[in-house]
């Protein structure tokens, strides 16, 4: 774990969560608040043409229209038919995913597709986060040892 980073968010305290007021003598209260899951991040989420459908932000009509448009793209667009066939699978697709969002951002402007409909789409990732997930990833979580060994209390 980077500690530097812990350091720094603890003294800078960039979203003023207050925490040279818990500190040294409440770091439960600091493990609290860089815990508490108030934000939200891009996150890994595998899902389905049927999730699109389902989840797409502006409803299933638009959401079945924008797979047509990806489906009329594929045989120009190699990754683009992968991820196709990836969409079909009950498995799915990682719409979290770095290269997959990667893939929806070079699509905007191509085969009438849109920024609406690419940041719809994207956003099907974005799920609760914590702000130590926003820094140390998914998942994670802060223990008192960590604000130990960062040297903060």
């Amino acid at each position: 774990m980077n500690y530097t980073l812990l350091q720094n968010e603890i003294a800078n305290d960039p979203l003023n969560q207050g925490y040279a007021n818990y500190l040294p003598h409440s770091p439960g209260k600091v493990i609290e608040l860089l815990n508490a899951v108030t934000y939200s991040m891009v996150k890994s989420r595998m899902i389905t043409a049927r999730g699109i459908m389902s989840s797409y932000g502006i409803g299933p009509v638009a959401g079945a229209a924008f797979l047509d448009k990806l489906e009329n793209l594929t045989g120009s667009i190699p990754a683009l038919k992968w991820a196709m066939k990836f969409l079909q699978q009950d498995a799915g697709i990682d719409i979290g995913d770095v290269a997959t969002q990667q893939i929806l951002d070079s699509l905007i402007g191509v085969g009438g597709i849109t920024s609406t409909e690419v940041d719809g789409v994207k956003a099907i990732a974005l799920l609760p986060a914590s702000r130590f997930e926003i820094l140390y990833g998914a998942g994670k979580q802060v223990k008192e040892e960590d604000l130990r060994m960062a040297g903060v209390i």
